[in-house]
């Protein structure tokens, strides 16, 4: 009888068993289906992201491309101010010729100015504007009258932006307050 007893509670512990390893499989494998879904949401999520710097940085570097032509574009505006600048006083002391050739060159600039606002450039650095650092490169600083003080009072070379991002700070001279 024994035997028969201990028989019994074998059959009773293995049908424990046989009853509560199902059910903690179903939970384990509950919780690999649970982490496994995160793993994907968080993969698709990287996945999103990835595409969408991607394509930010697709697209500033086709906004961008032509930076570096248009920064060798803009040392010919530099060379055409300085022409402008020194043709001034030839324009009014000489003969009509040279006045229309003058008034050509002056054209030619604008024209060319034109051009590359139309690719998205703006200039920077007139007189009178508050010396901002982000878009000046300060020279020197002259004395000046109060109303002019910290503000440009000359601009040697413009500055400039390719789609509001500085290219290159204009070059000037800031005013300073006198010394008495």
């Amino acid at each position: 009888m024994e035997s028969n007893n201990k028989e019994h509670l074998d059959q009773e512990t293995a049908s424990d068993t046989n009853s509560t390893q199902p059910s903690d499989e179903v939970s384990a494998l509950k919780r690999d289906l649970e982490r496994a879904q995160k793993e994907v949401l968080y993969v698709k999520a990287e996945f999103e992201n990835t595409r969408k710097r991607l394509l930010k940085e697709q697209e500033q570097a086709i906004k961008f491309a032509n930076k570096n032509l248009i920064t060798e574009l803009l040392n010919i505006v530099d060379h055409f101010d300085r022409a402008i600048q020194h043709s001034k006083i030839l324009k009014s002391k000489v003969d009509a010729e040279v006045g229309n050739f003058i008034s050509g060159v002056e054209m030619s600039q604008h024209e060319f100015i034109q051009l590359l606002s139309r690719f998205g450039v703006e200039f920077v650095g007139q007189v009178g504007e508050a010396f901002d650092p982000e878009k000046h490169e300060a020279l020197g600083q002259k004395e000046t009258e109060e109303g002019l003080v910290d503000k440009v009072i000359e601009v040697h070379q413009k500055g400039s932006r390719l789609l509001g991002r500085l290219v290159k700070p204009a070059k000037v001279i800031v005013g300073k307050e006198k010394n008495n």
